[in-house]
């Protein structure tokens, strides 16, 4: 078999891992946000289940990961905003942007997400909160200008938002990229050296 052949059969792959993840993640962010609701910001959430699951695919499976974030937020909040333009643009759009910025942390320093060494956690702790602060403010700011949150709920929001994606990435994130990274790493679907 050609060696483009093979590529474009791994992209195929890829994509339907995107789409099977983006279920996943539908279902974990309507869990979400039915448990920990945010007061005052529609189809928020505390504790964003899904981030830790595509944080941890888009280390493993670059833009691929990110998109199946991007569907399952897209999925999982549009029943809250009617599925309208706004629900692309704010939530499933910073959580395709937020993983991806993690990812560019972990190629610009040559983590590994095995998180094997102490660099490896640094760059975990450090990129995490940052990924998710810009998401939030992004995020909050397209919730603001559509006028579905006040600027005092905008801060909020970038709050709550960061907190509670970086808890579900640091608690159930960790525990997957520790559990499943290696095996994930043998596979032909691993994206290693390359943002997309």
């Amino acid at each position: 078999m050609s060696e483009v052949a093979t590529e474009a059969s791994v992209k195929m792959r890829l994509a339907v891992i995107s789409g099977l993840f983006g279920g996943v993640c539908a279902t974990a962010a309507l869990f979400s946000i039915i448990i920990i609701p945010l007061p005052g910001i529609p189809g928020g959430s505390g504790f964003w289940i899904p981030a830790a699951l595509y944080f941890a695919l888009t280390l493993w499976f670059g833009v691929y990961g990110a998109l199946a974030g991007h569907i399952g937020t897209f999925i999982g909040m549009g029943p809250f905003f009617g599925w309208t333009f706004q629900v692309w643009a704010d939530g499933a759009l910073g959580d395709f942007i937020a993983p991806l910025i993690c990812r560019a942390f972990f190629l610009a320093f040559k983590a590994d997400p095995e998180l094997k060494t102490r660099k490896d956690y640094a760059v975990w702790l450090i990129s995490v909160p940052i990924a998710t602060c810009l998401a939030a403010m992004w995020i909050h700011f397209v919730n603001y200008s559509f006028g579905t949150i006040t600027f005092g709920a905008w801060v909020w929001g970038v709050i709550a938002y960061t907190i509670g994606d970086s808890l579900a990435v640091f608690t159930l994130g960790t525990v997957l990229l520790k559990v499943a990274s290696k095996w994930v790493k043998t596979s032909p679907f691993y994206v290693k050296g390359r943002l997309l």
